[in-house]
């Protein structure tokens, strides 16, 4: 038998590794032409997206990775991901940058053809003529209420604040009108005489107010009544505007050419398509930008929303992207009923950059969200297992990161969810009532290590729906959150005030059994009046928060709120606002600085005996303070309800009021085991410095040990080491580059002379230096301090610290100014001056890198 091997052909072909479904490469110089290789990459991202969908089922069982050279990706619609574009068989599909490099994607688009304005238009204020320049709204654009220069948003213009006599009507427990006939009053706004006009353009003008002070709302103007001055919203309000007024938040009116009365100012007409702009040094630049969309990217499986089973989609991760320009979000006809706490938010609503919603085991890492008017990002409805780590987001219009699960009821779907190693920074910028983390209905979820600072609102809010709102009924269909419960789904459908509501409705408050530990945060709730720094409200049990650190917030520190319980608050260094206490919540085991705790309840409370208040250490270092104060009503009395022993308690100064204080508590059978005594730190408190959490550990002698006391460790609080360094430059002046002011030469407009005139401190290298005095100035208008470098220098980064104690409301003017010869300055920073209070200490990062050789710091 014969063999015969017949060899036709051989064609061996080196395809490009995309073919196979491994890997892409976009890049905005590309073409979606090409073949998304390496030397041959597509141009967007959908392109990309749409290439893995056309993958056969066999080229899908690998991890896919989508790489992403650096530069801008603009984009005008949202980017969907759905079912089909998720990792498959547990592999996972990839969008990340390529090493070293920063994609990022852009909704905004430039404006061209700004000029100096020659025909002012009518109502223009004097001051701003001849200062104001023009161009047209870009085509393609219809509105926005957010934009740049460059990587700076700018603020719209605003006009002076005004207040009104308080509105009287009968309330829900909300502060909402409690009848249909009322709600007109949620839309109503008398204003004095002459601060609102019927302008040609009304439809552009909205109206900024706070009905209550742990609220706010913006809304666009439907009709002025003149000679009655009352202005009707296009919106109603979440309670009616004059509800509860509030010299820190008076009302204005925003984005009309008569209030551009300031330098960085803008507003747009839509009517003429004409957007004015007042340059803060002169020139309006060839950098400014407009927003296109609100939502970025969503990923997206599929909802069954009055069903009890979503199919998610599964393992996505973005990798060292970043997020940009983005416009803020407006309220709706019918959106009332809709807004989750307070209308802090709305209920599974597309307005963050980055969105999650019906999604499982999903990542974001290293990701950037900035300088956006509205969220970085949310979790909606079904969500799971999602991780976002090591990520930066700052200066955001709105919340910085939303967990936003189903209304109450048995659809439980939201959870298990990781928030660690974030910088959340300068969130709320435009919807003050942002959040920095907030977590609705949403639980067993863990969120550790993340910096949290300069947040108007809270850092970190877990909450549900307060029993308030379920003894309301369905009927109630205007309140908040009234629509998102499922009613249905519910064992009782009417509850009454007193039965054991709360018992009742908490197996649907599915905020529960959340960790929140290990979180530093500095400068929270400087906007919005009431709230707290961490604050737990109509939440589910089960939820602890331990060992993070409070410092220099406003008002409270930490609260359990209305219709909470089960709530443990342990470890924590608590360095401002204390903590308030409502419901059965146990806080054991804290260190307070100069600060205590405040027990109340809300009207109508049930008593709930029995909360532990154990071993904390409440430190003092002035006179005036004490360790706690109460509350009483007909039905209960705090804090001798509650478990009050072994604690701590000490005063640098008025001790004897301290003592004074634990004698009268033991005499109401409280406070067993505690003691009045040194705590005895390993090192001195100098509240003069920057506190860090390492100088709260106490010694091996300490009395607090003794007494059951454990030892905080104070080393797992804030960013871990694996944070990365690109974005601690970011924020962090002195991560930039070289000190270059250490051996300034220093001088001053003026001097307090009685105070001496020794101001070398005032630069500083190394370690920061005690500021036990303050260098004041005498009274004149524009007080400064100039430093005179050796050298020019690009000037990327200062850092600004005022003394612990300076709350001046003229600190709301401090500005920084750079000049290469001491007389042509620029200015390259300002603050924000809208806070209820100032802060201690500023990480600037100037608009732009300037040359200078002075620097000049004072107030406008």
């Amino acid at each position: 038998m014969r063999s015969c091997l017949f060899v036709l052909a051989v064609l061996l072909v080196l395809l490009p590794a995309s073919v196979f479904g491994r890997d892409y490469y976009v890049s905005p110089s590309g073409s979606d032409l090409n073949d998304g290789s390496k030397n041959s990459p597509f141009k967007t991202i959908v392109h990309a997206r749409d290439a893995i969908r056309k993958l056969s089922a066999s080229r899908r069982k690998d991890d896919i990775v989508v790489y992403l050279y650096g530069g801008t990706y603009p984009i005008d619609e949202t980017v969907v991901f759905g079912l089909g574009d998720g990792g498959v068989g547990g592999h996972t599909v990839t969008y990340a940058a390529v090493a070293g490099q920063v994609p990022v994607i852009s909704s905004g688009v430039k404006v061209e053809g700004f000029s100096k304005l020659k025909n002012y238009p009518a109502g223009l204020p004097d001051s701003a003529k001849g200062k104001v320049w023009v161009a047209n709204i870009p085509r393609g654009v219809e509105n926005f209420f957010v934009m740049f220069d460059g990587q700076r948003r700018l603020e719209r213009a605003r006009g002076r604040g005004f207040q009104m006599p308080e509105f009287k009507f009968k309330r829900l427990a909300t502060r909402n009108v409690a009848q249909q006939e009322d709600r007109p009053l949620l839309r109503k706004l008398p204003f004095p005489k002459g601060t609102i006009r019927n302008w040609d353009n009304l439809q552009d003008v909205e109206v900024f107010f706070c009905g209550v002070p742990w609220t706010q709302n913006i809304s666009a103007i439907e009709s002025v009544d003149e000679k009655a001055s009352i202005a009707w919203l296009k919106h109603e309000g979440n309670t009616p505007p004059w509800t509860t007024p509030k010299p820190y938040n008076p009302a204005r009116i925003e984005n009309v050419i008569d209030v551009l009365d300031s330098p960085g100012e803008w507003c747009v007409n839509t009517k003429t398509r004409k957007i004015y702009y007042w340059p803060i040094n002169g020139d309006a630049g060839d950098n400014i930008i407009v927003p296109r969309l609100k939502e970025f990217f969503r990923i997206e499986g599929k909802i069954d929303y009055d069903g009890p089973v979503d199919i998610p989609i599964k393992n996505l991760i973005f990798k060292g992207l970043t997020f940009t320009h983005g416009d803020r979000y407006e309220w709706w006809d019918g959106h009332k009923g809709w807004g989750i706490q307070h209308d802090w938010d709305k209920f599974d609503h597309g307005n963050a950059m980055l969105r999650f919603r019906g999604a499982e085991d999903c990542v974001v890492d290293e990701c950037r969200f900035t300088n956006s008017g509205n969220s970085a990002i949310r979790l909606d409805l079904h969500a799971q297992n999602i991780t976002i780590k090591n990520n930066l987001i700052d200066h955001v219009g709105h919340m910085g990161i939303l967990l936003c699960g189903y209304g109450p009821g048995t659809k439980d779907v939201n959870k298990n969810n990781r928030i660690v190693n974030n910088i959340i920074d300068h969130c709320g910028e435009v919807i003050w009532h942002g959040h920095a983390i907030f977590v609705w209905q949403s639980g067993s979820n863990y969120i550790a290590n993340n910096r949290i600072q300069y947040v108007p609102r809270k850092a970190i809010g877990v909450c549900g729906v307060r029993g308030a709102i379920f003894l309301q009924g369905p009927e109630i269909d205007w309140d908040e959150a009234s629509n998102t419960i499922r009613w249905d789904e519910l064992k009782y459908k009417k509850f009454t005030k007193g039965d054991g509501t709360q018992q009742k409705i908490l197996p649907y408050l599915h905020a529960k059994d959340n960790m929140i530990e290990n979180n530093y945060v500095y400068r929270a709730r400087t906007k919005i009046g009431d709230g707290a720094a961490l604050n737990v409200s109509g939440a589910g049990e089960g939820n602890v928060m331990r060992r993070n650190m409070l410092y220099m917030s406003l008002g409270n520190g930490l609260r359990c709120d209305d219709w909470q319980r089960g709530t443990t608050l342990t470890e924590n260094l608590i360095l401002s606002g204390g903590i308030v206490h409502k419901g059965h919540n146990d806080i054991t085991n804290n260190i307070f600085l100069n600060t205590n705790i405040r027990f109340s309840f809300y009207p109508g409370q049930q008593p709930d005996p029995g909360s532990k208040i154990h071993n904390n250490i409440m430190y003092f270092t002035r006179g005036g303070i004490v360790p706690y104060m109460g509350r009483k009503s007909a039905e209960m009395s705090t804090p001798e309800s509650c478990d009050v022993k072994n604690n701590v308690y000490f005063a640098q100064t008025g001790l004897d009021k301290v003592k004074g204080f634990l004698d009268t508590s033991k005499s109401k059978g409280m406070d067993k085991g505690s003691i009045v005594s040194d705590p005895l730190f390993e090192k001195p408190i100098d509240i003069y410095k920057r506190l860090e959490p390492s100088d709260f550990k106490l010694g091996k002698d300490s009395p607090a040990l003794k007494l059951g006391f454990k030892q905080i460790d104070t080393g797992k609080i804030g960013l871990t080491n694996d944070y990365p360094q690109r974005y601690l430059k970011e924020i962090f002046a002195e991560k930039r580059g070289k000190l270059v002011s250490a051996n300034a030469k220093v001088t001053y407009s003026s001097i307090n002379k009685s105070l001496g005139e020794d101001v070398s401190r005032l630069v500083t290298m190394g370690d920061e230096a005690s500021l036990p005095t303050v260098y004041e100035s005498l009274d004149e208008p524009s007080p400064f301090v100039t430093l005179e470098l050796d050298d020019v220098y690009p000037v990327n980064g200062l850092y600004i610290l005022s003394h612990a104690f300076d709350r001046q409301n003229s600190m709301r003017g401090l500005t920084v100014l750079a000049s290469k010869d001491n007389k042509n300055w620029t200015e390259i920073w300002r603050v924000d001056p809208y806070h209820i209070g100032m802060g201690q200490r500023w990480d600037i990062r100037p608009y732009q890198v300037t040359e200078a050789k002075y620097i000049k710091i004072g107030l406008r």
